[in-house]
């Protein structure tokens, strides 16, 4: 079987991006799964999980508690989980002299994405003032993933762009 090059991936964003503009500062988080898996129906779920970290504006830390009652209704839905998405804040003036800062992952971000053998990552680079400035797409190495989100909610009139 030949391998294929997808460039836009459906996603289902299950109102994820409102609540990541809404926890300004604080990173938001969500876990990310897949139904129909390196297929070209292959389409990408947001299940949103609060962040108990202590430091929240620094960091993301999932609720376990969350996290079990996700992975329960994902395998009913027979969904696979894929990677996590999350937020970085941003407040400043400094953001187009150091953009790659702020929007690629930190080593924690790589550490955990190892950790947990994750095949992708969404990092989603919010403003208070500008709401969701950037996206980017990385593997479990810090690779960027070259892909153009679709968001498959009716609501949501945004369709995250290429940087």
């Amino acid at each position: 079987m030949e391998g294929f090059l997808v460039d836009k991936m459906k996603i289902n964003f299950n109102g994820f991006l409102k609540i990541a503009v809404e926890s300004f500062p604080n990173e938001a988080c969500g876990m990310l799964y897949t139904k129909k898996l390196y297929s070209n129906k292959e389409e990408w779920f947001v299940f949103n999980c609060k962040n108990i970290s202590k430091t929240p504006t620094k960091e993301w830390i999932p609720d376990t508690k969350e996290l079990a009652k996700i992975k329960k209704r994902a395998d009913k839905l027979q969904l696979i989980k894929i990677g996590n998405i999350h937020t970085h804040p941003y407040d400043g003036d400094d953001l187009i002299a150091n953009f790659n800062c702020f929007v690629k992952p930190s080593e924690k971000d790589l550490y955990y994405a190892n950790k947990f053998r994750d095949l992708v990552r969404i990092i989603l680079l919010i403003s208070k003032d500008r709401g969701i400035m950037a996206q980017f797409i990385h593997d479990k190495f810090g690779n960027k993933i070259d892909i153009y989100l679709e968001s498959k909610e009716k609501n949501e009139a945004h369709k995250m762009q290429r940087l």
